[in-house]
């Protein structure tokens, strides 16, 4: 549990600077290992010949062995050769000891306060950036595959040609409804766009009931929760075939279509047709990653996708 400065403040003042200190393992270590017969009288003598011997001398006691053993001479290990020791206390002990009770601000345990507050502060700061440096790893999860995805909201998983696909998308008007995103591309969702726009359009429905689509289905269009089967689906797609000319321009103006080359209401219903500027660059999500839809200018779709993408997927291909 962490304690706040305030907290080891008031601790501080309770037990008059007594209640923090060096770690007591880490204070026996060092007497023990400065009382040994082969270091105590080494510390001694660094102690005593200050000011009497050279400080050369002094320099080479403190280095003695550093380059083999340090620890036969309390030396500074060669790697930490960068280290400044004391002759008060001597020796890398000396510095270690030195250096803990720094760090509990020798006995007044406000400095402590301070330096812990100072600390605590870095490492959340320095974390946050830490933090977001590692969980950008795994952000979202497979939400976004690539840092482009993430930055366009998977649009660029899509259609990676992004100022032909927006131009594309703006000449299609009020054409695709974004809450029934997962339906585009059927008869059925064309038409309730239309009928949720403008109401019923009689050319729409006199064609449908001349291609067979069953009365009920006719008569319920304007249901947004209507469901009609793939074969009434396919009589739709026939009729829509059937409406070109002032029947389609009227259906274009109400939906405020100015895409060139559409030229049936079926026509509507195809990506080639729909995004003149930008279908060949079109791909679809699989197990393999993004894969191109189109192979050429004239609209022949990837045949491989067969196997990359469930069956009902591709079934207008099969």
């Amino acid at each position: 549990m962490s304690l706040t400065p305030l907290q080891l403040n008031a601790t501080a003042g309770l037990l008059q600077n007594q209640g923090l200190s060096a770690n007591a393992e880490f204070v026996s270590a060092v007497t023990a290992y400065n009382s040994t017969a082969l270091i105590s009288p080494f510390l001694t003598t660094i102690e005593l010949g200050v000011g009497n011997v050279s400080a050369n001398t002094i320099s080479e006691l403190e280095t003695l062995a550093a380059n083999s053993c340090a620890a036969l001479s309390d030396s500074v290990p060669a790697g930490y050769a960068t280290l400044i020791v004391s002759t008060n206390p001597p020796g890398f002990t000396g510095l270690l000891t030195t250096t803990a009770n720094t760090y509990m601000g020798n006995g007044d345990l406000s400095k402590f306060c301070q330096a812990l507050s100072i600390s605590q502060g870095y490492a959340d700061q320095t974390n946050t950036f830490v933090n977001s440096a590692v969980n950008s790893q795994t952000y979202l999860g497979n939400t976004f595959t690539t840092m482009n995805n993430m930055i366009t909201g998977s649009i660029t998983a899509i259609n990676l040609n992004t100022t032909a696909f927006s131009s594309d998308l703006i000449n299609l008007g009020q054409l695709i409804n974004l809450k029934n995103l997962n339906n585009l591309g059927s008869p059925l969702a064309l038409v309730q766009q239309i009928y949720s726009i403008t109401g019923t359009i009689p050319v729409v429905s006199l064609a449908f009931t001349a291609a067979g689509v069953p009365q009920s289905v006719v008569l319920n269009l304007t249901n947004p929760a209507v469901t009609v089967t793939d074969s009434a689906q396919a009589l739709m797609y026939h009729a829509m075939t059937q409406i070109t000319g002032d029947n389609l321009t009227q259906i274009l103006i109400v939906l405020g279509v100015t895409t060139v080359g559409i030229h049936t209401m079926a026509d509507l219903l195809n990506p080639v047709k729909l995004f003149p500027n930008s279908f060949q660059t079109l791909t679809t999500p699989t197990k393999y990653g993004p894969v191109a839809i189109y192979i050429n200018s004239v609209g022949s779709v990837n045949t491989n996708l067969k196997t990359q993408l469930p069956p009902y997927v591709m079934s207008s291909l099969v």
